[in-house]
Protein backbone atom coordinates (compact mmCIF):
# COMPACT_ATOMS: atom_id res chain seq x y z
CA UNK A 1 0.00 0.00 0.00
CA UNK A 2 1.28 3.44 -0.83
CA UNK A 3 2.54 5.36 2.20
CA UNK A 4 0.56 8.50 1.41
CA UNK A 5 -2.78 6.69 1.63
CA UNK A 6 -1.83 4.71 4.75
CA UNK A 7 -0.60 7.86 6.45
CA UNK A 8 -3.79 9.71 5.53
CA UNK A 9 -5.82 6.91 7.19
CA UNK A 10 -3.54 7.08 10.25
CA UNK A 11 -3.93 10.85 10.66
CA UNK A 12 -7.72 10.71 10.19
CA UNK A 13 -8.07 7.79 12.60
CA UNK A 14 -6.14 9.54 15.37
CA UNK A 15 -8.22 12.68 14.96
CA UNK A 16 -11.45 10.69 14.68
CA UNK A 17 -10.79 8.70 17.85
CA UNK A 18 -9.97 11.90 19.71
CA UNK A 19 -13.31 13.32 18.56
CA UNK A 20 -15.18 10.16 19.56
CA UNK A 21 -13.71 10.27 23.08
CA UNK A 22 -15.94 13.25 23.68
CA UNK A 23 -18.99 11.00 23.30
CA UNK A 24 -18.00 9.07 26.41
CA UNK A 25 -19.29 5.56 26.92
CA UNK A 26 -21.35 4.20 24.05
CA UNK A 27 -25.02 3.49 24.78
CA UNK A 28 -26.10 -0.13 25.01
CA UNK A 29 -28.48 -2.00 22.74
CA UNK A 30 -29.98 -5.41 23.41
CA UNK A 31 -28.66 -8.47 21.59
CA UNK A 32 -29.75 -12.07 21.69
CA UNK A 33 -26.94 -14.46 22.62
CA UNK A 34 -27.20 -18.24 22.55
CA UNK A 35 -25.36 -20.81 24.63
CA UNK A 36 -25.49 -24.57 24.57
CA UNK A 37 -25.86 -26.02 28.03
CA UNK A 38 -24.16 -29.06 29.48
CA UNK A 39 -27.19 -31.19 28.62
CA UNK A 40 -27.03 -30.09 24.97
CA UNK A 41 -30.04 -27.74 25.08
CA UNK A 42 -29.71 -24.24 23.64
CA UNK A 43 -30.55 -21.30 25.87
CA UNK A 44 -30.93 -17.65 24.89
CA UNK A 45 -30.32 -14.45 26.81
CA UNK A 46 -30.97 -10.80 25.95
CA UNK A 47 -27.75 -8.98 26.83
CA UNK A 48 -26.53 -5.38 26.44
CA UNK A 49 -23.83 -4.59 23.89
CA UNK A 50 -22.32 -1.27 22.82
CA UNK A 51 -24.30 0.39 20.03
CA UNK A 52 -22.23 1.71 17.14
CA UNK A 53 -25.22 3.19 15.32
CA UNK A 54 -24.31 6.63 16.61
CA UNK A 55 -21.02 6.64 14.72
CA UNK A 56 -22.80 7.49 11.48
CA UNK A 57 -24.19 10.65 13.16
CA UNK A 58 -20.77 12.04 14.10
CA UNK A 59 -20.41 14.57 11.29
CA UNK A 60 -16.81 15.35 12.19
CA UNK A 61 -15.86 11.90 10.90
CA UNK A 62 -17.08 12.84 7.43
CA UNK A 63 -14.93 15.97 7.53
CA UNK A 64 -11.88 14.05 8.73
CA UNK A 65 -12.41 11.42 6.03
CA UNK A 66 -11.82 14.08 3.37
CA UNK A 67 -8.08 13.61 3.79
CA UNK A 68 -8.45 9.90 3.09
CA UNK A 69 -10.46 10.64 -0.04
CA UNK A 70 -7.80 13.01 -1.41
CA UNK A 71 -5.08 10.40 -0.88
CA UNK A 72 -7.14 7.60 -2.46
CA UNK A 73 -8.05 9.77 -5.43
CA UNK A 74 -4.33 10.12 -6.07
CA UNK A 75 -3.16 6.59 -5.22
CA UNK A 76 -6.16 4.28 -5.78
CA UNK A 77 -8.89 6.14 -7.73
CA UNK A 78 -10.35 2.87 -9.05
CA UNK A 79 -11.14 1.73 -5.47
CA UNK A 80 -13.48 4.69 -5.06
CA UNK A 81 -15.48 3.37 -8.04
CA UNK A 82 -15.75 -0.29 -7.06
CA UNK A 83 -13.97 -2.92 -5.02
CA UNK A 84 -15.20 -6.35 -3.95
CA UNK A 85 -15.52 -9.92 -5.13
CA UNK A 86 -17.80 -11.82 -7.54
CA UNK A 87 -20.28 -11.84 -4.63
CA UNK A 88 -20.58 -8.07 -4.72
CA UNK A 89 -19.14 -4.96 -3.15
CA UNK A 90 -19.20 -1.25 -3.85
CA UNK A 91 -17.18 1.91 -3.98
CA UNK A 92 -14.79 2.37 -1.06
CA UNK A 93 -16.28 5.13 1.09
CA UNK A 94 -13.58 6.97 3.11
CA UNK A 95 -15.98 7.78 5.96
CA UNK A 96 -16.91 4.08 6.23
CA UNK A 97 -13.20 3.25 6.46
CA UNK A 98 -12.91 5.61 9.39
CA UNK A 99 -16.10 4.35 11.06
CA UNK A 100 -15.06 0.73 10.72
CA UNK A 101 -11.59 1.31 12.18
CA UNK A 102 -13.12 3.27 15.06
CA UNK A 103 -15.54 0.44 15.74
CA UNK A 104 -12.69 -2.08 15.63
CA UNK A 105 -10.76 0.05 18.14
CA UNK A 106 -13.64 0.06 20.61
CA UNK A 107 -14.31 -3.66 20.10
CA UNK A 108 -10.69 -4.61 20.75
CA UNK A 109 -9.78 -2.17 23.52
CA UNK A 110 -13.13 -1.16 25.04
CA UNK A 111 -12.46 2.54 24.51
CA UNK A 112 -11.78 5.15 21.85
CA UNK A 113 -8.84 6.41 23.91
CA UNK A 114 -6.17 4.17 22.44
CA UNK A 115 -2.40 4.55 22.35
CA UNK A 116 -0.23 5.11 19.29
CA UNK A 117 0.91 1.48 19.49
CA UNK A 118 -2.71 0.32 19.51
CA UNK A 119 -3.45 2.47 16.48
CA UNK A 120 -0.56 0.84 14.64
CA UNK A 121 -1.98 -2.53 15.63
CA UNK A 122 -5.28 -1.54 14.04
CA UNK A 123 -3.52 -0.49 10.83
CA UNK A 124 -1.51 -3.68 10.38
CA UNK A 125 -4.14 -5.36 8.20
CA UNK A 126 -5.21 -2.31 6.20
CA UNK A 127 -2.56 -2.59 3.44
CA UNK A 128 -3.74 -6.11 2.65
CA UNK A 129 -6.95 -4.80 1.10
CA UNK A 130 -4.94 -2.86 -1.48
CA UNK A 131 -2.02 -5.26 -1.96
CA UNK A 132 -3.84 -8.59 -2.32
CA UNK A 133 -5.16 -9.76 -5.69
CA UNK A 134 -7.61 -12.12 -4.00
CA UNK A 135 -9.79 -12.20 -0.90
CA UNK A 136 -10.25 -15.13 1.45
CA UNK A 137 -13.71 -15.97 2.70
CA UNK A 138 -14.94 -18.51 5.23
CA UNK A 139 -18.23 -20.21 4.43
CA UNK A 140 -20.49 -21.61 7.15
CA UNK A 141 -23.43 -23.95 6.52
CA UNK A 142 -25.31 -24.84 9.75
CA UNK A 143 -26.43 -28.48 9.57
CA UNK A 144 -30.10 -29.25 10.14
CA UNK A 145 -31.24 -32.20 12.28
CA UNK A 146 -27.71 -33.51 12.96
CA UNK A 147 -27.28 -34.12 16.69
CA UNK A 148 -24.29 -35.13 18.77
CA UNK A 149 -22.13 -34.14 21.74
CA UNK A 150 -19.79 -31.16 21.75
CA UNK A 151 -16.76 -33.45 22.01
CA UNK A 152 -17.47 -35.03 18.61
CA UNK A 153 -14.23 -34.74 16.58
CA UNK A 154 -14.16 -32.72 13.39
CA UNK A 155 -14.91 -34.69 10.23
CA UNK A 156 -13.12 -33.85 6.99
CA UNK A 157 -15.14 -34.37 3.82
CA UNK A 158 -13.98 -34.13 0.23
CA UNK A 159 -13.28 -30.68 -1.23
CA UNK A 160 -11.74 -29.49 2.07
CA UNK A 161 -15.07 -29.16 3.85
CA UNK A 162 -15.03 -29.73 7.60
CA UNK A 163 -18.00 -30.78 9.74
CA UNK A 164 -17.65 -29.88 13.41
CA UNK A 165 -19.78 -28.88 16.42
CA UNK A 166 -21.01 -25.30 16.14
CA UNK A 167 -19.74 -22.79 18.71
CA UNK A 168 -21.89 -20.52 20.84
CA UNK A 169 -20.40 -17.49 19.08
CA UNK A 170 -21.27 -18.88 15.65
CA UNK A 171 -24.82 -19.71 16.64
CA UNK A 172 -25.25 -16.20 18.05
CA UNK A 173 -23.78 -14.70 14.89
CA UNK A 174 -26.19 -16.66 12.66
CA UNK A 175 -29.39 -16.44 14.70
CA UNK A 176 -28.89 -13.78 17.36
CA UNK A 177 -28.11 -10.08 17.39
CA UNK A 178 -30.29 -7.03 17.67
CA UNK A 179 -33.87 -8.11 16.89
CA UNK A 180 -34.55 -4.79 15.18
CA UNK A 181 -31.58 -4.74 12.82
CA UNK A 182 -30.70 -8.39 12.50
CA UNK A 183 -30.95 -9.96 9.07
CA UNK A 184 -34.45 -11.13 8.19
CA UNK A 185 -34.19 -14.86 7.63
CA UNK A 186 -35.98 -18.09 8.23
CA UNK A 187 -34.98 -19.95 11.36
CA UNK A 188 -34.83 -23.69 11.90
CA UNK A 189 -37.20 -25.35 14.29
CA UNK A 190 -34.27 -26.18 16.54
CA UNK A 191 -30.80 -24.65 16.67
CA UNK A 192 -28.14 -26.62 14.77
CA UNK A 193 -25.52 -28.49 16.73
CA UNK A 194 -23.05 -28.83 13.85
CA UNK A 195 -21.77 -26.67 11.01
CA UNK A 196 -19.97 -27.27 7.71
CA UNK A 197 -17.00 -24.93 7.24
CA UNK A 198 -14.92 -24.21 4.15
CA UNK A 199 -12.46 -21.48 3.21
CA UNK A 200 -12.24 -20.24 -0.36
CA UNK A 201 -10.14 -17.66 -2.17
CA UNK A 202 -11.90 -15.45 -4.69
CA UNK A 203 -10.59 -12.82 -7.11
CA UNK A 204 -10.68 -9.20 -6.05
CA UNK A 205 -12.62 -6.96 -8.43
CA UNK A 206 -11.50 -3.34 -8.69
CA UNK A 207 -12.84 -0.45 -10.74
CA UNK A 208 -15.96 -2.03 -12.26
CA UNK A 209 -18.33 -4.94 -11.78
CA UNK A 210 -19.21 -5.05 -15.46
CA UNK A 211 -17.11 -8.17 -16.03
CA UNK A 212 -18.45 -10.05 -13.01
CA UNK A 213 -17.02 -13.55 -12.87
CA UNK A 214 -18.96 -16.71 -12.13
CA UNK A 215 -20.52 -17.05 -8.70
CA UNK A 216 -17.97 -18.93 -6.54
CA UNK A 217 -20.65 -20.23 -4.18
CA UNK A 218 -22.44 -22.51 -6.64
CA UNK A 219 -19.62 -25.12 -6.72
CA UNK A 220 -19.56 -25.08 -2.91
CA UNK A 221 -23.30 -25.77 -2.81
CA UNK A 222 -22.70 -28.83 -5.00
CA UNK A 223 -19.89 -29.94 -2.68
CA UNK A 224 -22.15 -29.54 0.36
CA UNK A 225 -24.82 -31.60 -1.38
CA UNK A 226 -22.27 -34.43 -1.73
CA UNK A 227 -21.55 -34.16 2.00
CA UNK A 228 -25.27 -34.66 2.62
CA UNK A 229 -25.20 -37.72 0.34
CA UNK A 230 -22.39 -39.18 2.45
CA UNK A 231 -24.29 -38.64 5.71
CA UNK A 232 -27.54 -40.02 4.29
CA UNK A 233 -25.91 -43.21 3.03
CA UNK A 234 -23.85 -43.80 6.17
CA UNK A 235 -26.73 -45.20 8.21
CA UNK A 236 -30.50 -45.26 8.52
CA UNK A 237 -31.47 -42.01 10.20
CA UNK A 238 -33.56 -38.87 9.78
CA UNK A 239 -33.30 -36.29 7.03
CA UNK A 240 -30.28 -33.96 7.06
CA UNK A 241 -29.57 -30.75 5.20
CA UNK A 242 -28.03 -27.34 5.75
CA UNK A 243 -29.56 -23.98 6.58
CA UNK A 244 -28.05 -21.93 3.79
CA UNK A 245 -24.52 -20.56 3.59
CA UNK A 246 -23.13 -17.66 5.63
CA UNK A 247 -20.12 -15.78 4.33
CA UNK A 248 -17.51 -14.11 6.53
CA UNK A 249 -14.17 -12.60 5.49
CA UNK A 250 -11.03 -14.11 6.96
CA UNK A 251 -9.07 -11.02 5.90
CA UNK A 252 -9.68 -7.58 7.36
CA UNK A 253 -12.15 -5.71 5.16
CA UNK A 254 -12.74 -2.00 4.88
CA UNK A 255 -15.98 -0.34 3.87
CA UNK A 256 -17.63 -3.43 2.36
CA UNK A 257 -17.66 -6.30 4.85
CA UNK A 258 -19.37 -9.53 3.84
CA UNK A 259 -20.02 -10.69 7.39
CA UNK A 260 -23.61 -11.74 7.82
CA UNK A 261 -24.30 -12.30 4.12
CA UNK A 262 -26.60 -15.28 3.85
CA UNK A 263 -27.31 -17.48 0.86
CA UNK A 264 -30.20 -19.88 1.38
CA UNK A 265 -30.12 -23.49 0.34
CA UNK A 266 -32.82 -24.51 -2.10
CA UNK A 267 -34.14 -27.68 -0.45
CA UNK A 268 -36.79 -27.95 2.25
CA UNK A 269 -35.66 -30.21 5.09
CA UNK A 270 -38.43 -31.31 7.48
CA UNK A 271 -37.72 -31.58 11.18
CA UNK A 272 -36.11 -34.91 11.98
CA UNK A 273 -33.19 -36.32 13.93
CA UNK A 274 -29.87 -37.81 12.87
CA UNK A 275 -27.64 -38.74 15.82
CA UNK A 276 -23.90 -39.25 15.56
CA UNK A 277 -21.41 -40.26 18.23
CA UNK A 278 -17.74 -39.33 18.63
CA UNK A 279 -16.86 -42.94 17.77
CA UNK A 280 -18.67 -42.65 14.43
CA UNK A 281 -16.75 -39.55 13.32
CA UNK A 282 -13.76 -41.39 11.77
CA UNK A 283 -16.12 -43.92 10.19
CA UNK A 284 -18.12 -41.13 8.52
CA UNK A 285 -14.89 -39.53 7.31
CA UNK A 286 -13.76 -42.80 5.71
CA UNK A 287 -17.21 -43.30 4.17
CA UNK A 288 -17.23 -39.75 2.77
CA UNK A 289 -13.95 -40.34 0.91
CA UNK A 290 -15.77 -42.82 -1.34
CA UNK A 291 -17.85 -39.98 -2.80
CA UNK A 292 -14.97 -38.41 -4.68
CA UNK A 293 -15.71 -38.92 -8.37
CA UNK A 294 -18.45 -41.49 -7.76
CA UNK A 295 -20.36 -42.83 -10.76
CA UNK A 296 -23.40 -40.77 -11.77
CA UNK A 297 -25.73 -43.77 -11.43
CA UNK A 298 -24.73 -44.40 -7.83
CA UNK A 299 -24.90 -40.67 -7.14
CA UNK A 300 -28.44 -40.64 -8.50
CA UNK A 301 -29.41 -43.49 -6.20
CA UNK A 302 -27.87 -41.64 -3.23
CA UNK A 303 -29.72 -38.45 -4.12
CA UNK A 304 -32.99 -40.35 -4.27
CA UNK A 305 -32.23 -41.64 -0.77
CA UNK A 306 -31.80 -38.05 0.41
CA UNK A 307 -35.00 -37.00 -1.35
CA UNK A 308 -36.95 -39.87 0.16
CA UNK A 309 -36.02 -38.75 3.69
CA UNK A 310 -37.24 -35.23 3.00
CA UNK A 311 -40.71 -36.23 1.85
CA UNK A 312 -43.56 -35.50 4.21
CA UNK A 313 -45.82 -38.21 2.75
CA UNK A 314 -45.00 -41.92 2.96
CA UNK A 315 -46.13 -42.59 -0.62
CA UNK A 316 -43.62 -40.04 -1.96
CA UNK A 317 -40.87 -41.61 0.12
CA UNK A 318 -41.65 -45.01 -1.40
CA UNK A 319 -41.59 -43.66 -4.96
CA UNK A 320 -38.22 -41.96 -4.45
CA UNK A 321 -36.65 -44.96 -2.74
CA UNK A 322 -37.76 -47.47 -5.38
CA UNK A 323 -36.63 -45.19 -8.21
CA UNK A 324 -33.25 -45.07 -6.49
CA UNK A 325 -33.22 -48.88 -6.42
CA UNK A 326 -34.13 -49.00 -10.10
CA UNK A 327 -31.14 -46.83 -10.98
CA UNK A 328 -28.93 -49.60 -9.56
CA UNK A 329 -30.83 -52.83 -10.19
CA UNK A 330 -31.85 -51.97 -13.76
CA UNK A 331 -28.87 -49.80 -14.74
CA UNK A 332 -27.12 -52.03 -17.27
CA UNK A 333 -30.16 -53.72 -18.82
CA UNK A 334 -30.36 -53.41 -22.60
CA UNK A 335 -33.59 -55.38 -22.84
CA UNK A 336 -36.22 -53.37 -20.91
CA UNK A 337 -38.80 -56.15 -20.90
CA UNK A 338 -39.93 -57.80 -17.66
CA UNK A 339 -38.55 -54.97 -15.54
CA UNK A 340 -40.53 -56.02 -12.46
CA UNK A 341 -39.11 -59.53 -12.60
CA UNK A 342 -35.56 -58.40 -13.34
CA UNK A 343 -35.72 -55.77 -10.59
CA UNK A 344 -36.72 -58.40 -8.02
CA UNK A 345 -34.33 -61.07 -9.29
CA UNK A 346 -31.34 -58.73 -9.38
CA UNK A 347 -32.00 -57.57 -5.84
CA UNK A 348 -32.33 -61.16 -4.62
CA UNK A 349 -28.98 -62.07 -6.23
CA UNK A 350 -27.20 -59.77 -3.79
CA UNK A 351 -28.06 -62.10 -0.88
CA UNK A 352 -26.93 -65.56 0.25
CA UNK A 353 -28.97 -68.39 -1.23
CA UNK A 354 -31.09 -68.95 1.88
CA UNK A 355 -32.19 -65.28 1.95
CA UNK A 356 -32.97 -64.84 -1.74
CA UNK A 357 -36.63 -65.86 -1.69
CA UNK A 358 -37.51 -63.28 0.97
CA UNK A 359 -35.40 -60.63 -0.78
CA UNK A 360 -37.10 -61.37 -4.11
CA UNK A 361 -40.58 -60.94 -2.64
CA UNK A 362 -39.55 -57.79 -0.74
CA UNK A 363 -38.25 -56.17 -3.93
CA UNK A 364 -41.24 -57.28 -5.98
CA UNK A 365 -43.75 -55.97 -3.46
CA UNK A 366 -41.96 -52.63 -3.14
CA UNK A 367 -41.86 -52.33 -6.94
CA UNK A 368 -45.58 -53.06 -7.16
CA UNK A 369 -46.34 -50.55 -4.43
CA UNK A 370 -44.29 -47.88 -6.18
CA UNK A 371 -46.02 -48.64 -9.50
CA UNK A 372 -49.46 -48.37 -7.93
CA UNK A 373 -48.63 -44.99 -6.40
CA UNK A 374 -46.86 -43.66 -9.52
CA UNK A 375 -49.86 -44.55 -11.70
CA UNK A 376 -52.39 -42.79 -9.52
CA UNK A 377 -53.44 -45.65 -7.27
CA UNK A 378 -54.28 -45.17 -3.63
CA UNK A 379 -52.74 -47.79 -1.33
CA UNK A 380 -54.52 -48.31 1.95
CA UNK A 381 -53.16 -47.62 5.39
CA UNK A 382 -51.91 -51.23 5.47
CA UNK A 383 -49.86 -52.89 2.72
CA UNK A 384 -48.25 -56.32 2.42
CA UNK A 385 -44.50 -56.60 1.87
CA UNK A 386 -43.04 -60.12 1.70
CA UNK A 387 -46.15 -61.52 3.33
CA UNK A 388 -46.04 -59.13 6.28
CA UNK A 389 -48.65 -56.47 6.88
CA UNK A 390 -47.08 -53.05 7.34
CA UNK A 391 -48.36 -49.51 7.70
CA UNK A 392 -47.59 -47.30 4.74
CA UNK A 393 -45.14 -45.38 6.93
CA UNK A 394 -43.30 -48.58 7.89
CA UNK A 395 -43.19 -49.59 4.23
CA UNK A 396 -41.61 -46.22 3.42
CA UNK A 397 -39.01 -46.73 6.14
CA UNK A 398 -38.29 -50.21 4.80
CA UNK A 399 -37.91 -48.89 1.24
CA UNK A 400 -35.37 -46.30 2.38
CA UNK A 401 -33.42 -48.88 4.34
CA UNK A 402 -33.37 -51.29 1.38
CA UNK A 403 -32.05 -48.52 -0.87
CA UNK A 404 -29.35 -47.43 1.57
CA UNK A 405 -28.10 -50.99 2.11
CA UNK A 406 -28.06 -51.60 -1.65
CA UNK A 407 -26.01 -48.45 -2.17
CA UNK A 408 -23.62 -49.58 0.57
CA UNK A 409 -22.90 -52.84 -1.28
CA UNK A 410 -21.45 -50.91 -4.22
CA UNK A 411 -19.76 -48.02 -2.40
CA UNK A 412 -16.29 -49.68 -2.36
CA UNK A 413 -16.32 -49.40 -6.17
CA UNK A 414 -18.17 -46.06 -6.27
CA UNK A 415 -16.15 -44.60 -9.17
CA UNK A 416 -16.93 -47.59 -11.38
CA UNK A 417 -19.62 -49.67 -9.65
CA UNK A 418 -19.66 -53.39 -10.38
CA UNK A 419 -23.28 -53.36 -11.55
CA UNK A 420 -22.28 -51.29 -14.59
CA UNK A 421 -20.23 -54.20 -15.98
CA UNK A 422 -21.78 -56.13 -18.85
CA UNK A 423 -23.65 -59.27 -17.72
CA UNK A 424 -22.99 -58.41 -14.04
CA UNK A 425 -26.50 -59.38 -12.95
CA UNK A 426 -26.51 -62.50 -15.09
CA UNK A 427 -23.27 -63.59 -13.49
CA UNK A 428 -24.70 -63.00 -10.02
CA UNK A 429 -27.87 -64.92 -10.78
CA UNK A 430 -26.12 -67.89 -12.33
CA UNK A 431 -23.29 -67.97 -9.81
CA UNK A 432 -20.50 -67.35 -12.32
Amino acid sequence: MKKTSLNAIRIALKAGLAELQKTGKLPDEGHWEYHRGANGDWQGAFVPRPSFMGLVLVHELSKLAAGIRRALEQDYPEYLKAVGTPLGGGGLQPVMVLQQLAREAYTRFGTFGVSDDQIEELLIDVPGLFDRKTMRLRLYAPVLNLCGPRETPSITFADEITLRPITDEECTSFYGGNPIFQELQRRPISFPEFVFVKEIEVPKIVGSFDDMKEDPIRPVQEELDRCILALATFKDAGAVGYDGIRIAPTDFMLGHAFAGRHIYGNEHVPFSRYDITPEEAPQIEAHARLFGGMHSTLEMASQRLVDSARRTRARDTIVDAVIGLESILLASLKDRAELRFRFSLNYASLFPKEERRAAFHTARDLYDLRSKIAHGGSPGEKVKIEGKELTLGDAATLARSVLRKTIAIFMPSAKKPDFMAEDYWLSKELGF
